[in-house]
């Protein structure tokens, strides 16, 4: 529990004289001028206690889709968060990537959640390279995501596309399916979730790779929305918050640690994707 021994065990009687704020501030290292910018979080604080609530208050995305690099058959809304393919009709392969590069010695997590009717040759999801010309499918329907070997793809069927080929990872996901992809690129793991599910290591080839978030879509009028996208250094707090989530059966399980509610709550706020990244996977790797 090396993530919460702080002052509030070592010295209660000064740490009763503190604020849920202060002492928050003391144990993540926040200043004041970081409060400005932390308001989500602190608007949610509770100074009297109560107890922790599950809340959607990931506002903080490191990246959104790059509206220079987009198929001609794509627009953005929502802050460049939703992806919309083919407005009026498909003659092929639409895609967007992401605004940045995930970069070796980091940890990388986003969600994707299908807000449209899921169909069509096929709606793929996954990371690519610089190299992968995500424009030159237009006039044809494919898998374009793993096409070839600069690419790595996770299709609407379940099945798993690199260099050409494909092989069955999970079932299939429909409208209002949200999936998360986990790019450990410290030791060149790239993983899924599906509705909070780890399916496992997809992936092991991608050590020393730059690589950007990809999604296309063959469907008119289908859209995929960005929910969070994060990013993790390594630290003593990621280690401990990633040795905690190994030993839980699930995410829901946050709730019951035996911490102050109101870390509690921060941890479940920014630090939730570390937490379910280290699940137990339900297959083998």
């Amino acid at each position: 529990m090396a993530l919460v021994h702080t002052n509030y065990h070592t010295n209660p009687l000064e740490s009763s004289r503190l604020s849920q704020r202060e002492l928050l501030a003391r144990i993540f290292g926040h200043n004041g001028a970081e409060g400005e910018h932390r308001s989500d979080y602190e608007d949610s604080s509770s100074e009297s206690g109560s107890d922790y609530e599950v809340e959607e208050c990931h506002e903080d995305f490191i990246w959104c889709w790059d509206p220079d690099t987009l198929s001609s058959s794509v627009c953005l809304t929502r802050g460049n968060k939703e992806v919309l393919f083919h407005p009026d009709y498909s003659c092929g392969t639409a895609a967007a990537r992401g605004s940045l590069p995930l970069t070796q010695g980091g940890e990388y997590y986003w969600e994707i959640k299908m807000t449209s009717a899921v169909y069509g040759t096929d709606m793929m999801l996954g990371v690519c390279t610089s190299d992968t010309d995500i424009t030159q499918y237009k006039t044809s329907f494919c898998s374009l995501v793993g096409k070839d070997n600069t690419s790595w793809g996770l299709s609407y069927i379940g099945n798993f596309h690199h260099n050409g080929k494909a092989h069955n990872y999970t079932s299939r996901f429909d409208q209002g399916a949200v999936i998360g992809v986990h790019l450990d690129a410290w030791h060149g793991k790239l993983s899924f979730f599906k509705d909070d599910e780890p399916l496992g290591v997809a992936s092991k080839g991608l050590l020393g790779k730059t690589l950007f978030p990809v999604v296309s879509s063959t469907a008119a009028r289908t859209k995929m929305k960005l929910q969070r996208s994060s990013t993790a250094s390594f630290s003593l707090q990621y280690l401990c918050c990633a040795t905690i989530g190994k030993n839980l059966p699930n995410v829901q399980s946050l709730e019951f640690l035996p911490i102050p509610p109101g870390i509690k709550r921060h941890l479940c706020n920014e630090f939730d994707w570390i937490f379910k990244v280290h699940l137990p996977s339900k297959q083998s790797s």
